[in-house]
């Protein structure tokens, strides 16, 4: 069985959550609990969580917004407690056809891997690519790179459909439940961003592989529910994440060569108009908190 946690948070204001419930009714393999874990919503989502009619859903309302990642590790407990052989981390910005959650859970055990993400799209450019495969790169301050973002789905090579990943976006990734007896879950300082790249970073560092499936797909309504990824929450919470990331795995003299990254990245970001100038002062902000947590 599979228990497929989704985290909301204010999602009735996104009319996210209509779209991606009919893609879970959909599913052709109904072998799942779908867990939906809200953190202290305040525009209704609880009420209306509460009114859906799905017989495999089961519900945990939080009284605080814990973040995403320590959200994600009480869907682990649950399904440890419903005895379950795989966890699915899936956002509710996505949509997808009904063969997706049976055929990942069916690639991964075939692949062997501990985890697995399908081939991901933008939702408004579903011809072209977010996410297929992933690395981090020193050229890129150690930012989780999509490898081939934005181009198009027909130019990928369709020499094979499993290919491995440095690491997975946590917004549809599957993994066997018994990977969680040799990591504990999600390292619950990463409120939200960077928590899926620290979770593949560990799987990494003991030999447990991701992998992606190009042959499965959804479609991914990027940074919807955070305001987009220019707000002042996404920027604080982006680079405080960074910092943290760097210093768990490179250590605090990496510091000397990301920071420097970091800072021209958004620069140009602001060069760009993709941020106001004012908010050089949240970047500021994310940097300092993720230097001193």
């Amino acid at each position: 069985m599979n228990v497929l946690v989704t985290i909301t948070y204010n999602a009735l204001g996104h009319d996210i959550l209509p779209a991606f419930l009919d893609c879970i009714r959909a599913q052709r393999d109904t072998d799942f609990t779908l867990l939906v874990i809200d953190n202290a919503s305040t525009d209704g989502t609880p009420d209306y969580l509460r009114s859906l009619a799905l017989p495999n859903l089961r519900l945990i309302l939080n009284d605080e917004n814990i973040g995403f990642g320590r959200a994600c590790n009480q869907g682990i407990a649950v399904a440890r407690e419903l005895g379950a052989t795989h966890v699915t981390f899936i956002n509710n910005d996505v949509e997808f056809g009904p063969d997706l959650i049976g055929g990942m859970v069916a690639s991964l055990e075939a692949s062997g891997a501990a985890g697995l993400s399908p081939l991901i799209t933008l939702f408004d450019q579903p011809e072209r690519l977010w996410f297929a495969t992933g690395s981090y790169r020193w050229n890129r301050g150690m930012i989780p790179y999509h490898d081939l973002i934005g181009d198009l789905v027909t130019d990928l090579p369709a020499s094979l459909d499993i290919r491995a990943t440095d690491f997975a976006p946590g917004c549809c990734l599957v993994f066997r439940l018994d990977t969680f007896e040799t990591i504990p879950g999600f390292d619950d300082r990463f409120f939200v961003y960077w928590e899926d790249a620290d979770l593949s970073m560990e799987l990494k560092k003991r030999g447990l592989r991701i992998v992606t499936d190009t042959a499965l797909e959804c479609r991914h309504k990027v940074s919807v529910s955070t305001g987009g990824s220019f707000s002042d929450f996404s920027i604080f919470h982006f680079n405080r994440g960074h910092m943290l990331f760097v210093r768990k795995h490179f250590g605090s003299s990496a510091l000397a060569f990301v920071l420097p990254v970091a800072f021209a990245k958004a620069l140009l970001n602001v060069l760009r108009r993709r941020m106001k100038p004012s908010q050089l002062a949240v970047w500021r902000r994310g940097i300092a908190s993720g230097l001193a947590s």
